[in-house]
Order: C-alpha cells, then sequence, then structure tokens
C-alpha cells in the first residue's frame, strides 16, 4: 500500500494562497477531519465547500493527500495523528486564532457529516463536543506570549487531539455490526 504524505501547514497555505478562496490550512484540516469522524464517505462535500467547484489540480491533490493521511491516521487510531497548525516557532496568538479556526472547522466538518454537535445527550463525547465549541469561540487576541499561555495552548491541542480520536471512535463504534455471538453452550 502506497505511503500517504501528509502537507504541513506551511505548503497548505502556499496552495490556498494561489486560489481566490481564501482558506486557513488549520480550518480546512478541521473541516476535513470532521467530516471523516462523523462519515467518510461524504467527502464531496467538503470539496465543494472548500473550492467552490473550482479547483486547480495541484490543490485538489494536495487536498486528496491531507484526507487520505488523516483518514489513516484516525482509522488506525495512529498516535502520530496531528493538527494541522503553524510551527511551534510561530507567534503564540497566531497559533491560539488557527486552533479556533481548527475547531471552526472541526465542528462545520461534523454538521456536514450530519452528526448532532448541539442538544445532544450527556456522554463524555457531548461534553467533549461543548468544550470544542467553546475553544472554538476563544478570543485569541487576548493571549499573551507567556509561558502560562504557551502551557494552557500546548494542552489544549492535546486536548482537541485527543477530543477528535475520541469523536471518530465513538461515532464508528456504532456502525461496527455487533460480534456473532455463538448461542451454543456446547464445547466442540
Amino acid at each position: 500500500m502506497k505511503q500517504t504524505s501528509m502537507p504541513n501547514y506551511q505548503e497548505l497555505n502556499q496552495a490556498f494562497s494561489k486560489i481566490t478562496l481564501k482558506l486557513h490550512p488549520s480550518q480546512v484540516h478541521g473541516l476535513i477531519v470532521g467530516v471523516l469522524c462523523g462519515n467518510p464517505k461524504n467527502h464531496v462535500a467538503w470539496e465543494q465547500l472548500i473550492t467552490g467547484g473550482k479547483d486547480p489540480s495541484k490543490t485538489h491533490l494536495m487536498l486528496q493527500a491531507l484526507f487520505d493521511a488523516s483518514a489513516k491516521q484516525l482509522d488506525e487510531f495512529l498516535f502520530e495523528f496531528q493538527l494541522v497548525l503553524p510551527a511551534d516557532s510561530e507567534d503564540l496568538q497566531a497559533r491560539a486564532e488557527a486552533l479556533t479556526l481548527w475547531c471552526q472547522g472541526y465542528l462545520t466538518g461534523l454538521k456536514l457529516a450530519e452528526v448532532q454537535i448541539v442538544g445532544r445527550d450527556p456522554s463524555e463525547v457531548t461534553e467533549a463536543i461543548n468544550d470544542l465549541i467553546e475553544i472554538a469561540k476563544m478570543n485569541y487576541e487576548e493571549v499573551v506570549a507567556s509561558e502560562e499561555d504557551e502551557l494552557a495552548y500546548v494542552e489544549l491541542v492535546e486536548y482537541v487531539r485527543m477530543v477528535a480520536i475520541l469523536v471518530y471512535q465513538d461515532v464508528h463504534e456504532k456502525d461496527v455490526p455487533p460480534k456473532m455471538v455463538n448461542s451454543s453452550n456446547h464445547l466442540h
């Protein structure tokens, strides 16, 4: 099987600068992961939303690589699954903004995949989704480049990453048919 390389933040940002739609790499990755968590077979919706139906082939190939690599990482529950965010060397405020945009994209992706995100029955997943809604509303302009905010950012990124995996597992467990149970009490 061919190894799919995941484009990084910088590569996506460069590709998106060449198309008319102004897209943020983190928001696009969040959208893709949200769709994957809800319904990976319904990828046409996110492609049209991102490209507006007018997609240069190079950008399309990059988006497809991002989709495929993210799907593989989520499906195999790989610890390598990471959010597409600016490098740690970037300004903390820009990274915090990217995290809020990732969460906004993710929630939009869940909606596109018809996963209920509000008015859910109480559960661990509902609480996690509610947390993402709050992170998506975070005022990143108030973030100060301090050791405390840097640590909070790192913890939030890890939390968001784990929430994506949790939601993926929760939704996809419901899609797996129950295992066949042998009703015979006889030893063979």
